[in-house]
């Protein structure tokens, strides 16, 4: 029987020794119910059933933090935005203590099982606000993420790109926390706004439009269809995110998505779940031939997943070559028997 235990901030997910076999993984991932949850949820699922592998995993983590261990090997699989590798890499970023020399070090032993994107990112308010587009924010304060990591850098460009340059500290006074007290600070009205992930539908929707009428807000298209934005989405671990409006109003009459047109535009982090590679090759095959075989049980269980293209490795779509991310081969081996084409710039 699976047996589910909740640890200080984290969910740890096991079954019993009857069902899985002795090894035991420990994997992490970043907000509850987004992409990275759901993910390493479901692996931990499907490793149990498919007698591969015990799998603790805890949310709520900072994957800035969690891809260091990973690299390390003092965990043995995590979600990653790609954006962290390529600038630990490069020792910049969240990563400049490190140096260059180790954070090129570091990065090389990180492996990529399966690709997805992490989230879009929404700008949302309560309409007694007035906070109907990205200009509004002007002298607000802005819940934009975590006090570290990537979706605080990523929320930062998107409020920039989106109003034409407003920057945290002149133009809004930023909000940064955990996000296990994101949904608090918005619902008692500690901040006038909140830019953070979002997928399609998001869970966390339906909790904020019971305490009031809910504004989600796209990106303009003008902006969005301007050099800032095409730049940007250029960039590495950058996907720009399209989608149809009506496939967005699943919330009730309490969430309104504000659109120059019938399309919601934004940004995501490409992203997906790695390994060291160290990695025994037989157990990252088997990983990744599981989550590949069973995605239609993820729909299932988060369908906003459809719309973050997990189960695909078309690196259009996710750029996993862009950041100089490499695939472990025991993963490549899976995807390749499956019928889907690894890029070969992404093969270790």
């Amino acid at each position: 029987m699976k047996k589910i235990i909740m640890a200080g901030t984290g969910m740890l997910m096991f079954v019993s020794g009857a069902q899985a076999q002795s090894i035991t993984l420990s994997s992490a991932a970043a907000a509850p119910g987004l992409s990275t949850d759901v993910v390493a949820k479901y692996g931990a699922e499907i490793a149990a059933a498919n007698n591969i592998a015990t799998i603790q995993v805890q949310t709520g983590q900072v994957l800035t933090k969690t891809l260091v261990q990973v690299a390390k090997g003092e965990t043995d699989i995590s979600a990653t935005a790609f954006i962290l590798n390529f600038l630990m890499s490069k020792g910049l970023g969240p990563y400049s203590g490190m140096g260059k020399e180790k954070g090129k070090a570091l990065a090389s032993n990180v492996r990529l099982l399966y690709p997805y994107h992490l989230a879009a990112f929404c700008l949302i308010s309560f309409q007694t606000t007035g906070i109907d587009s990205y200009s509004k924010l002007k002298g607000k304060t802005v819940h934009n993420g975590p006090p570290r990591g990537g979706a605080l850098v990523t929320a930062r460009n998107t409020i920039r790109l989106s109003t034409g340059g407003f920057k945290e500290g002149k133009d809004y006074k930023g909000k940064q926390i955990a996000w296990g007290q994101a949904n608090s600070i918005f619902l008692d009205r500690s901040v006038d706004a909140a830019v953070r992930p979002c997928g399609n539908p998001t869970n966390y929707i339906p909790v904020m439009a019971a305490a009031g009428k809910i504004n989600i807000v796209s990106v303009p298209k003008k902006l969005f269809e301007g050099k800032g934005w095409q730049k940007f989405l250029k960039a590495p671990g950058m996907a720009a995110v399209v989608w149809n409006t009506k496939d967005m109003n699943v919330y009730g009459p309490n969430v309104r998505i504000i659109s120059d047109d019938d399309k919601f535009r934004s940004g995501a982090n490409s992203g997906g779940t790695v390994v060291n590679k160290t990695m025994n090759k037989k157990t990252a095959k088997a990983l990744t031939a599981a989550f590949i075989k069973n995605i239609d049980l993820l729909f299932q269980k988060a369908s906003f997943m459809r719309y973050h293209y997990a189960g695909s490795v078309d690196d259009k779509l996710h750029g996993v070559c862009k950041v100089g991310m490499k695939y472990h081969p025991g993963a490549v081996e899976a995807w390749e028997e499956a019928g889907f084409k690894v890029p070969a710039c992404a093969k270790s």
